[in-house]
């Protein structure tokens, strides 16, 4: 199930997979259904499966070849497994970003504070 980035738990990512055109690029049409039939549509069905474990949420843009997700992950190896699992992860670019609790940037911003304010008043 997707978690907060709370100590202890797993981390969340943001990952955006984008179609690269050229990779269709003249090919002959049977080429295509081919790759369709025989990568695209297994993918779609993974991130689908994915999606019903609760270990993914998110989808593909309206009309556009991309699509955006967030993932549950225990580490960078679990995404970066997940992601060359799937059969069209050669033919797709992939951006993954990990992501910060907002809880764990306010407790940043706060050890920040106190210690400028800590220097400010050692300077007074």
């Amino acid at each position: 199930m997707l978690s907060s980035t709370s100590p202890g738990l797993n981390m969340l990512y943001c990952v955006k997979v984008e179609f690269i055109e050229e990779n269709n690029a003249g090919k002959p049409m049977q080429e295509i259904i081919a790759l369709i039939e025989g990568v695209v549509a297994p993918s779609l069905e993974a991130l689908e499966k994915a999606i019903q474990a609760k270990k993914i949420t998110g989808g593909l843009a309206a009309g556009a070849r991309e699509g955006f997700f967030i993932m549950d992950a225990s580490s960078h190896e679990e995404i970066g497994g997940f992601l060359r699992g799937l059969p069209f992860w050669y033919a797709m670019k992939w951006t993954v970003v990990p992501l910060q609790s907002p809880r764990s940037a306010i407790e940043q911003d706060k050890a920040i504070i106190q210690r400028i304010k800590a220097m400010l008043s050692g300077k007074s």
